[in-house]
Order: C-alpha cells, then structure tokens, then sequence
C-alpha cells in the first residue's frame, strides 16, 4: 500500500510543480505585455494622415518627441504598391515635436495617365493627383523617437512598433 501512496505523492507534487510553473509562466508573459503596452502609450498618440496634396503627423501625446522622420508615402493601386513623391526640398526630419504639435507636408501631384471612367470605358481626361484614381491604403510610415529613448514606427494608423537598433533614413522620390 506504500508504494500506492508512493506513486499517488509524486504524481501529486509533479502536478503542483507544473500548475506553479505555468502560473509563474503566465505573470512572466502578463508583465511583458504591461510593460511594452506602458513603453508603447505614447507611440499610439503619434497619428499620421493624408488629405488631398498634404500629409500631417501629429503628436498627440503630452510628451515630447525627441526625434521625428518621415521615412515614405504609398499607396496601393490594383493589388501593387505605388510611391508618393514629395518636392525634393521638402522637410522630412524634425527634432523636438512639442507636444499637441502638427508637421504638414506637401505631396507632389503627378501625372498616371489618362483617367478612364469606369462606366464609359474610355478615357475622360488626365488622371492627376498623389498616387492613381482609384488607389487605397494611401498612408505615411514614420519612424520617431519617443520622450523615453526609444525608437517607434507607425505605418498609417495601425499599431505601432519597436525599431531595434538605428531609425531609417528617409526615402528618396524615385523616378
């Protein structure tokens, strides 16, 4: 009968041991996240948009931005990715965004070709504008560094996230 109770003990003490370790485990990974969403609070409050020719990055946040860089515009047209060009003076680098402050950036309009109208079938003018009639996902990527030190990128408006190591440079307009 030893051997039962034997058996019965360790099976019991082997069932604690992983209930504590999974609990362990699990305030482990429940801190982590506490930690990268308090390190992420103000990355979220970085908001770019674009409206018409202009393009805006704002700092919602009631800290500073140390370091701001405007690394691309693009959009999607058909299922393929297309760049959107900015003048070749255009500022694309800032330091020390105050807080509640708004950057405004010009796009450039260019010129896609003939506007064909759907209906019709055949073209009914010039298509101008930042990026081709019809386009989606029209957005900004920027990458900043925050009042804590740490490096953050924010492609249009969905989460941000944690650059490791050094922030990019802006890309130039391509040809």
């Amino acid at each position: 009968m030893s051997d039962f109770w034997d058996a019965a003990s360790a099976i019991a003490i082997t069932a604690a041991t992983g209930v504590a370790l999974g609990v362990a485990l699990f305030e482990v990974v429940t801190r982590r996240k506490e930690q990268t969403d308090g390190q992420a609070a103000q990355a979220r409050l970085v908001v770019s948009v674009i409206r018409g020719t202009s393009a805006e990055v704002t700092n919602h946040s009631s800290e500073p931005l140390l370091e701001l860089r405007v690394i691309r515009a693009d959009a999607e047209s058909h299922g393929n990715p297309v760049a959107v060009r900015w003048p070749e003076d255009e500022q694309r680098i800032f330091y020390n965004v105050a807080p509640g402050q708004a950057l405004l950036l010009e796009l450039m309009e260019q010129g896609w070709g003939d506007l064909i109208d759907p209906e019709l079938g055949y073209a009914v003018g010039p298509d101008p504008g930042i990026a081709p009639s019809g386009s989606t996902n029209i957005r900004l990527t920027v990458q900043f560094l925050d009042a804590a030190g740490l490096w953050w990128q924010r492609v249009g408006l969905r989460p941000p996230t944690r650059v490791v190591g050094e922030a990019s440079e802006p890309v130039p307009n391509s040809d």
